[in-house]
This record gives C-alpha cells, sequence and structure tokens, in this order.
C-alpha cells in the first residue's frame, strides 16, 4: 500500500528534525496533477529552539514538478 503524500512528507520532515522529536503541528500544500511513480524528497529545519524545531519541506515529481510541500514544528523528545 503506498503512503499518502501527507504522510510520506510527515516522515521527511521528522527526518530532518530528528527520530527524537514528537509532532505539534504541520502543513501541507498540494500541487496540482497526479503524484505518480517516484518522489524526490528534500526538507530542512529552518530554525531550532531548545524544545522545538521548525521545518520545510517538499516532494517533486520525476518531471520536477511540486506534488506536495509543507511546514511543521516538532517538540524535542523530554521538553
Amino acid at each position: 500500500m503506498d503512503m499518502s503524500l501527507a504522510a510520506q512528507l510527515e516522515s521527511v520532515l521528522r527526518k530532518a528534525a530528528g527520530e527524537e522529536t514528537s509532532l505539534t503541528s504541520m502543513t501541507v500544500d498540494y500541487g496540482a496533477g497526479e503524484p505518480a511513480g517516484d518522489l524526490g524528497a528534500k526538507a530542512w529545519v529552518e530554525r531550532a529552539t531548545r524544545s522545538l524545531v521548525f521545518v520545510q519541506g517538499e516532494l517533486r515529481r520525476a518531471d520536477g514538478g511540486l506534488a506536495a510541500s509543507g511546514s511543521a514544528i516538532f517538540r524535542r523528545a523530554g521538553d
């Protein structure tokens, strides 16, 4: 079973934030067209505080078109 675009994006964002974080908030924007085939994923940390990590990311189709983009806030473990 294929993962939804939102689930794929959450996974990529979590890797950027760190596996020991918990999702607090996530916003997803979907691109136009069908996200058929393999998607390229990229995510990066915009900023981080002692307790929160702010992350941005995107999923792109093989033709370079945007399938989905998103931002999320993760809470660091123990905070």
